[in-house]
């Protein structure tokens, strides 16, 4: 419970810093949203969930906060942390290998760590996803997907090439 607090009041912390630090480089105009709105629609929702989960968390222990070690080592070995990890990894390794690889392998290592086993399952779900994202953000949102260096960028035209090619995309 202690973690979970710490953990949600540090997120909050810096989601607010993040919500005014992307607001100065908005590029919008009063008819037209910028670079900036999306970022700053979900920080607004995860600022409020953070603040009413904090609040609940008070709530149920009556304003006392416990205090143990036991919860450190449990998050240590909680999915909560292997699920943060394949987050930050994705993060990280996005701009290099591009949207598509980093997707496909995000979706499968989530799948993975939320039980699944079947690897043709695994597959056709990072595959099928992968694709539903990239027309999403390319087509309605015309958001840049990056696309990575080298072979990964290569590859990133050839899959949008295929991709172009599917009637009303």
């Amino acid at each position: 419970m202690t973690l979970d607090l710490i953990f949600s009041a540090v997120l909050l912390v810096f989601s607010v810093y993040c919500f005014f630090y992307i607001g100065g480089a908005d590029n919008g105009t009063p008819t037209e949203l910028g670079a900036a709105a999306w970022p700053r629609v979900i920080l607004t929702l995860m600022i409020i969930l953070l603040i009413v989960g904090i609040v609940n968390m008070f709530r149920k222990k009556n304003g006392k906060l416990p205090v143990s070690g036991e919860g450190f080592r449990a998050f240590l070995h909680s999915k909560l942390l292997i699920g943060m990890i394949i987050c930050a990894v994705t993060a990280i390794i996005l701009p290099y290998i591009g949207f598509i690889p980093t997707s496909f392998l995000f979706l499968m290592a989530y799948g993975v760590l939320l039980g699944e086993r079947r690897p043709v399952v695994l597959l056709v779900t990072g595959v099928v996803a992968t694709l539903i994202l990239y027309i999403i953000f390319q087509g309605p949102l015309s958001i840049f997907l990056p696309r990575g260096y080298g072979f990964f960028r290569s590859f990133a035209l050839t899959m949008e090439g295929f991709i172009g090619m599917i009637p009303g995309l």
